[in-house]
């Protein structure tokens, strides 16, 4: 994972990576597929050719715009990074416009776990993670999203017995 390990802190250590789900590719893929399945079944569609252009346009047409669509995706599915550090939650997306989100693990309030029954049964979530000043950054689709809370709570668990030792005479 390049960013966040470029982007890591002195003493600052990795606790759990992860990317997006796969899930974010599948409307684009199936569309695609349909689509190319479209052309490929169209000459059994209009085999004397007659007001066969119309049809045959407006299926290219929404070929391309679907294929952009999954190439994009898959963009965003192949440039995307998430992590929980010793020291902060870590995350970016994009490739050209990048979106990154930097929270300091001492700053943070409440996490926030949202499944849909599709995320329950595919095992993918959004995290919702409230610093604070009420800053809220939504990771959406994410694999594991017990997991990723978890390793967020454990983080602030040492961080609290850290600074309790600390303060303790």
């Amino acid at each position: 994972m390049g960013y966040i390990e470029d982007n890591l802190m002195d003493e600052e250590s990795m606790v759990l990576s992860t990317r997006l789900h796969p899930i974010v590719l599948l409307v684009s893929a199936m569309s695609t597929s349909f689509l190319a399945g479209s052309l490929w079944y169209y000459p059994s569609m209009f085999p004397n050719n007659e007001d066969g252009y119309v049809a045959l346009g407006t299926i290219l047409l929404l070929l391309a715009y679907s294929a952009y669509r999954l190439c994009d995706r898959l963009i965003v599915f192949l440039t995307s990074e998430f992590a929980v550090t010793s020291k902060r939650v870590l995350g970016k997306t994009g490739f050209i416009r990048r979106k990154s989100l930097d929270i300091v693990l001492a700053k943070v309030e409440a996490i926030r776990l949202s499944q849909s029954i599709l995320g329950r049964i595919l095992d993918y979530g959004d995290i919702e993670v409230t610093g604070t000043g009420g800053t809220e950054e939504i990771l959406e689709f994410i694999p594991a999203p017990l997991e990723f809370r978890k390793a967020i709570q454990e983080q602030l668990s040492e961080l609290e017995t850290e600074l309790n030792a600390e303060r303790a005479p």
